[in-house]
């Protein structure tokens, strides 16, 4: 049993206000997305512009989350998270009084920035907090602190939308960013930085370039005029600036991102395992609504039953889930993750064939899906921290967010366009409705099951070793 100092008390008030800034991010993103149809009437905007709304803040979160990360290892961990907070909570005061359009994209930005601060920085802060024998325990509950905001997000803005009106949703975020601030300057010590370096501003500004390009490219339904010219010259710049940025990084004395990390197993293959575990995901989660709609003809409230099943099992699971990867190893935990969420598309898959069976199918694949992302995160974000040294916590931990928000949209995209191709071939092949929204998403669910199998070779790739923050 660990023993009450109050250095021990004090860490598990550090974990508190990440917690806190973990929420929060994960709340205004489940609370926004579910008021925007409302947000658009109440501004008169058109499609387009409020899917801008929600654009803005990936995009700032995307580009700007491994170079705060590594400011965050160059000038200090606690000086970010502390601005961070304070940014976040201004930004919702912005939002929530905001009237018209340009003020609302303006705050969702510096939400985004607040929000990018606070996430590169919870992580590191936790690993260089406690020892490694309880690293996978507190990244556990750091995950559940994000389950709890999306699970609560649409539930709490349907609910203070209908009460107060849309702008609510921000001004509640409120309290807990001053909270968060508060505990923040109590509880987490302040660390000197020992021989602090220059931010490598020529490979942050090719990084945030080629960032940018690919965040337009994979959500380029907001582009709606000069789309063939638009698009072509994102590719250009993408793959431009990633070349030149691999090329300076290769070059530089102390790069923005030491290359060298993606070498090691559980650095690498933790990576391109969370972009594929997230991937998974959320290509589930962007296309069942529309089967719950479109096929079931389920009404809201029985839809939003079903779907809080997902966030329900991965709340449950997640703190076990980094608490036993402490004594077993994340690779064990990972990979098995991985195989949940692979099971849990191939049950999608079979779902349209069953005909009276199918519910219950549907019931076993959400919850596999829950135990897939969430038995698959803690273990994963401790492998990929712990292969860092301490002096690039920061930039291990903009990385890890980074591939979580890049496998998030490409799941959409990669989801959402092969269905809407699919239906219309099926279509024009003479196919009902029905029949082509079944098949095009049985074939989709497939598509995600092999991306889910790539997935389980890279985490099995790993190591089950538990390192240590090397200096």
């Amino acid at each position: 049993m660990e023993k009450l100092t109050p250095g021990y008390l004090r860490s598990w008030y550090v974990l508190f206000t990440v917690g806190v800034g973990t929420f929060l991010s994960s709340l205004n993103t489940s609370t926004t997305n579910t008021v925007l149809p409302t947000i658009e009437r109440s501004l008169g905007i058109t499609l387009v512009q409020s899917e801008w709304i929600v654009l803005i803040y990936l995009l700032v979160l995307t580009i700007l989350l491994i170079p705060i990360g590594r400011l965050s290892d160059l000038w200090g961990h606690r000086r970010v998270l502390l601005f961070g907070f304070a940014i976040f909570t201004s930004a919702a005061v912005l939002c929530g009084v905001s009237q018209n359009y340009f003020s609302l994209l303006w705050g969702r930005a510096l939400v985004a920035l607040g929000g990018a601060m606070i996430m590169s920085v919870g992580p590191a802060i936790l690993t260089t907090t406690f020892p490694i024998e309880q690293r996978g325990r507190v990244l556990g509950i750091q995950a559940l602190m994000t389950y709890i905001g999306l699970s609560l997000g649409p539930v709490l803005g349907g609910w203070l939308t209908q009460a107060w009106g849309w702008q609510t949703i921000f001004l509640v975020t409120v309290p807990f960013g001053i909270s968060g601030l508060l505990l923040g300057i109590w509880a987490v010590p302040k660390v000197v930085v020992a021989d602090p370096k220059a931010l490598d501003l020529k490979g942050t500004f090719l990084f945030i370039l080629g960032m940018a390009a690919v965040t337009l490219l994979l959500n380029s339904n907001a582009i709606k005029q000069y789309r063939t010219l638009i698009l072509s010259l994102l590719v250009i710049v993408f793959v431009g600036a990633i070349w030149a940025f691999i090329h300076t990084e290769r070059e530089q004395g102390d790069p923005m991102i030491d290359l060298e990390l993606f070498r090691i197993n559980n650095f690498g293959f933790g990576a391109l395992g969370a972009a594929l575990n997230y991937l998974c995901f959320f290509l589930i989660i962007f296309l069942l609504p529309f089967y719950f709609d479109q096929v079931l003809h389920f009404p809201a409230s029985t839809v939003g039953m079903f779907m809080a099943i997902t966030p329900l099992v991965m709340t449950v699971c997640a703190p076990i889930a980094g608490a036993m990867s402490d004594r077993y190893g994340p690779r064990t935990l990972t990979t098995l993750g991985m195989a949940f969420n692979t099971i849990s598309l191939a049950l999608f898959g079979i779902m349209v064939q069953l005909g009276l069976t199918a519910h219950w199918t549907l019931i076993a694949g959400l919850i596999f899906a829950g135990l897939g992302t969430g038995t698959f995160a803690a273990p994963n974000n401790s492998a990929i921290l712990g292969a860092a040294p301490r002096s690039q916590q920061g930039v291990a931990s903009g990385v890890l967010a980074t591939v979580r928000y890049i496998g998030m949209m490409c799941g959409i995209t990669i989801g959402g366009s092969l269905f809407y191709l699919l239906i219309g071939y099926f279509t024009h092949q003479g196919a009902d409705t029905v029949p082509a929204f079944l098949h095009a998403f049985s074939i989709v669910m497939w598509v995600g099951a092999m991306f889910g199998t790539l997935g389980f070779f890279c985490t099995f790739a790993m190591t089950n070793e538990a390192h240590n923050v090397a200096a």
